[in-house]
């Protein structure tokens, strides 16, 4: 944190200091403090040490900082993603990052990067970077690099890549054993470390065509609404939905018919997916991660109310495929 901002204001960070404040416990776990004086500024860094964070309690807790050390307050991270940048710009909270990132209003400073390719790594998962995610947090500890690629149907060079945006984002570690590579998890609990990856996680769906609801496939999961509503109180939707790989040969050449023309109840929704859905299907179903990407952009309040449901399944679905 000092050597960025020596980076930036040069003999103008005229003190930089860790402190030992009294604070309740709450507002003192997880976290360092950094006097700082900046061209006559002065303000308290509060650092967390922990990656995973919540904007509207920062934004809670800002206030009651400021009120105990009576002065300016700015959060320190490692590291910031865009969607945390943007969310904490947007709540006026004030920001410093080890990657260059910063916000300090009453400085009237707002640097994106002090560095080339700060964030190139960490925006959003790739595809594969997504399954091999999703294998750690639904599956084991460690793996090899050939039996993660074996595991989640990818190149060995696939899962290299999606290992460095992992090990980027500090979510898993390699170490080279013999001929090995073995990646290994960096938070062994599995609620923090999908708090950690949520906000890198994408949206698997490619596109959509309609069908002839005509066929009865029970290796293919359902999916969107169909699935939210066999696993929660949301009420029946209009049309059943089913998830395909966007290469399987199953869906190559199928014409999408026109749901205009047609009853509802005639048609099945089929989504194309980026990755292979039925790597983590279970009973019938996607997997609750790739179900609430799938659907998070809706605005249908219903919805966001049924996948608070589904992501208490992540812990359940890692038992079921294990």
């Amino acid at each position: 944190m000092k050597k960025v901002l020596e980076k930036i204001y040069g003999k103008k960070l005229e003190g930089f200091s860790e402190e030992h404040l009294s604070l309740p416990l709450y507002l003192q776990d997880g976290r360092r403090f950094f006097k700082v004086s900046i061209a006559g500024h002065s303000f308290v860094i509060v650092f967390l040490t922990m990656g995973t964070f919540h904007v509207q309690e920062l934004k809670k807790q800002l206030l009651t900082y400021q009120s105990c050390l009576k002065g300016s307050v700015v959060y320190g991270f490692d590291k910031v993603s865009f969607f945390q940048r943007k969310s904490m710009i947007e709540n006026d909270i004030p920001f410093i990052a080890s990657n260059g990132q910063m916000f300090l209003p009453f400085m009237g400073v707002y640097f994106e990067k002090c560095a080339q390719n700060v964030e190139s790594p960490t925006e959003r998962f790739m595809p594969v970077t997504q399954l091999l995610y999703l294998l750690f947090l639904y599956g084991n500890d460690s793996y090899t690099k050939s039996d993660a690629a074996k595991r989640i149907h990818v190149s060995a060079m696939s899962v290299t890549r999606a290992a460095k945006q992992l090990v980027a984002n500090g979510l898993i570690n390699e170490k080279k054993l013999g001929t090995e590579v073995w990646m290994s998890i960096v938070e062994a609990d599995r609620k923090v470390f999908y708090e950690r990856g949520k906000n890198y996680l994408i949206n698997p769906i490619q596109g959509k065509i309609y069908i002839p609801n005509a066929r009865e496939n029970r290796d293919t999961p359902s999916a969107g609404e169909f699935s939210l509503s066999q696993r929660t109180d949301l009420g029946y939707p209009e049309y059943i939905e089913y998830a395909f790989y966007k290469d399987d040969p199953g869906i190559q050449g199928l014409i999408s018919i026109n749901p205009n023309y047609e009853a509802s109840s005639e048609i099945a929704r089929i989504q194309k997916w980026k990755y292979d859905p039925k790597i983590f299907s279970c009973n019938g179903m996607v997997d609750p991660v790739s179900l609430i990407c799938s659907l998070r952009g809706t605005s249908d309040e219903r919805v966001h109310k049924c996948l608070e449901q589904v992501e208490k399944e992540i812990w359940k679905w890692q038992r079921m495929l294990n």
